[in-house]
């Protein structure tokens, strides 16, 4: 009955899909306590993500332009700031008297980048959440009078908690500035829209190629005659204002802009004018890979399939935009940035190192097949709240009598985890209503917490024993380094910053020296910047850390490094066999060679001279073949290991063993 019912709801949004009535005339309604109150949707990056630049709305956080880089109280585009200004810190130092300058008239209310003799007005800004970012959508003044029907990207983006501006992929606007070039690409004089859409690098920025799908609630697309896109959304309501409205495809209606309520549940006509909430798709209502899938069309990278012609989830054989309920992978394809972690074993954790991967990172997790329960976005996050990274305020479980239990939740306190963790596994000691009541519970909750994370616990101050600092680090680049949250749930640890280059959950999180020294960086120099992590400052922290933290670590022995098993060959070799290591002596990668005559269990394990188990390479199945074991040993000391391959029988038993020593020397 409940699938009976889900295929009629996403058959009404797809029968619907045009009826669109606007943010406001839902949350007309939804905006008291019965209803419950989703207006704090206002206040989120969902709804405010792009904004019309104006005016009245300078230095308003996620309303208005932030940008401030000289830290007078004013935006720099009312400043008229020019970004090669030296009293500033700016990537255009550089360019001189080609830098961008930035403008606004106040008589029309235009903000406007200059670049070379070309004023461009900036038709939208994206971020200036007080965060991350802010980027500047424009569109290009062409000779002949008119404008491009595409927008594109500035070169310039201001990074809110440095106050600096980065250049943002400056070769569409520039010559060859990584080699010193800065001859703009455009001039006032000559400029045509044939010119700009030849310029390969400029249609990279295209905002209607690379944007609007992710950030717009139902789009539209077409091609012009001329090779450029315009993009159209749903019209916006009559009470649907502010600079969160734009007319994206220049038709003279405004357009809803963000992501509204209508992108996650449907269009509302029909809800709006009967009341009734089966007329309205809830998330509640899709399967667990349904609601991770609607929140992972935007929260993922990827391009349009078939044919990549977009930057974000769409179907561009047929044109048509993804529905509530629909599947990612018939509309996208992963085009993420990943650390080397992932090329390792089939259940080895892919790390991203690209922002907009929540997606990506969750489903490498165990948790949408978590053995408890499939896990769901919105089980964390509400994107109804004024919350910070809408984080959700309460979560309501069962209590000892199966009676519905209110809980309050922070991140910083560990509620948000230990409302669903209490009761199973390591926290099984731990009840829902003492989760319910932290403060007095504290010392109890204390106990079971510290035993699993080895620290003391005091969440809410310096961070010990707060569960997001070691299975949420942050790992990922979004305007500055490793300021965004990875979501794989894995502490990562300090092997695979040895192994990969990447971030580790314990230096990551605290061991970099943090306020004032207070987190010991025992001894290395490892300092707070987060910017290269095969420091040799690093490598030694992460060395350290090893000892707790890793295989044979005293506190969680974990090997995250797994080697790889390649199938080389399918004849059937003559004799079972274990080849020599090469190479050998290795730094740090070597490669195995082995045969195996009948199939059977095979294990490959390694050891130390001391007959200590350091790791197991291999232990699966497998059929006759020529294979390859592919070892990374850069977590190990240098030293001589011996590797030791066992052939299991099913019916005969142990059929072949072997051992070799291989040499690894840093």
């Amino acid at each position: 009955m409940k699938k009976m019912l889900l295929i009629m709801l996403i058959l009404f949004g797809i029968m619907y899909a045009q009826t669109y009535v606007g943010n406001e005339a839902c949350l007309g309604c939804h905006n008291n306590a019965a209803l419950g109150d989703k207006t704090g949707w206002r206040t989120t990056m969902h709804a405010n993500g792009f904004s019309v630049p104006m005016g009245t709305n300078t230095m308003q956080d996620l309303y208005g332009v932030v940008a401030d880089a000289n830290q007078n109280g004013t935006d720099d585009f009312i400043d008229g700031l020019s970004l090669s200004d030296a009293s500033i810190t700016s990537a255009f130092v550089d360019y001189g008297s080609n830098a961008p300058v930035l403008g606004y008239d106040s008589g029309t209310d235009q903000y406007t980048v200059t670049i070379g003799d070309l004023t461009m007005p900036v038709k939208l800004t994206y971020g200036g959440s007080g965060l991350y970012k802010q980027r500047y959508i424009l569109k290009i003044p062409l000779s002949d009078g008119t404008e491009t029907a595409s927008h594109y990207v500035s070169p310039i983006q201001y990074n809110e908690k440095t106050n600096e501006y980065v250049g943002y992929h400056p070769e569409a606007w520039y010559a060859d500035p990584a080699n010193g070039d800065y001859t703009p690409l455009f001039s006032a004089a000559s400029v045509t829209v044939t010119e700009v859409v030849a310029s390969a690098n400029t249609q990279k920025r295209n905002f209607e190629k690379n944007c609007v799908g992710c950030h717009f609630d139902y789009t539209e697309l077409s091609e012009t005659s001329d090779g450029e896109w315009v993009a159209d959304a749903p019209d916006a309501g009559t009470n649907d204002t502010g600079s969160s409205v734009y007319d994206i495809d220049g038709d003279g209606t405004l357009d809803l802009v963000n992501t509204g309520c209508e992108r996650c549940h449907g269009p509302g006509s029909a809800h709006v004018s009967s009341g009734s909430a089966a007329d309205i798709i809830n998330p509640e209502d899709l399967t667990a890979q349904q609601a991770n899938d609607l929140c992972g069309f935007c929260h993922s990278r990827g391009a349009s399939v078939p044919n990549g012609t977009f930057h974000f989830p769409f179907d561009d054989a047929n044109m048509t935009d993804w529905e509530t309920g629909d599947a990612w992978d018939d509309y996208y394809t992963d085009h993420g940035g990943y650390y080397g972690d992932g090329v390792v074993g089939d259940n080895e954790i892919r790390s991203s190192k690209k922002h907009h991967q929540q997606y990506f990172d969750f489903y490498e997790s165990s948790k949408p097949t978590f053995v408890y329960h499939e896990v769901r976005c919105y089980e964390c996050h509400d994107v109804h709240n004024s919350e910070k990274h809408q984080i959700r305020t309460e979560i309501v479980e069962e209590d000892a009598s199966g009676n519905d239990l209110v809980i309050t939740t922070e991140n910083d306190n560990n509620t948000l985890c230990l409302a669903c963790h209490a009761t199973h596994g390591d926290f099984e000691t731990i009840t829902k209503e003492m989760v319910s009541d932290p403060v007095t519970n504290e010392a109890a909750i204390a106990a079971v917490v510290s035993e699993h994370t080895n620290h003391d616990y005091d969440p809410a101050g310096t961070g010990e024993s707060r569960c997001s600092k070691c299975h949420m680090p942050k790992t990922i680049k979004s305007a500055i380094n490793y300021d965004i949250h990875s979501h794989t749930f894995e502490p990562i640890s300090p092997q695979k910053t040895l192994a990969y280059g990447m971030p580790n959950s314990c230096a990551a999180s605290c061991h970099r020296g943090f306020e004032n020294g207070s987190t010991p960086v025992f001894g290395t120099g490892a300092d707070a910047s987060l910017s290269d992590w095969t420091e040799a400052t690093d490598v030694a922290l992460a060395d350290t850390l090893l000892h707790y933290f890793g295989p044979q670590g005293t506190w969680w022995s974990i090997d995250q490094i797994l080697s790889t098993v390649e199938w080389v060959d399918g004849n059937i070799p003559e004799r079972h066999s274990l080849g020599q290591n090469y190479p050998n002596p290795f730094n740090p990668n070597t490669i195995v060679p082995f045969n195996v005559h009948t199939a059977g269990q095979v294990k490959i394990v390694l050891y130390n001279l001391l007959g200590q188990e350091m790791a197991v390479l291999a232990d699966e199945f497998m059929a006759p073949g020529e294979y390859k074991l592919n070892l990374n040993a850069q977590s190990f000391a240098t030293g001589v290991y011996i590797y030791d391959m066992t052939i299991n029988n099913s019916e005969k038993g142990i059929v072949f063993k072997d051992s070799k020593k291989m040499v690894f020397m840093k």
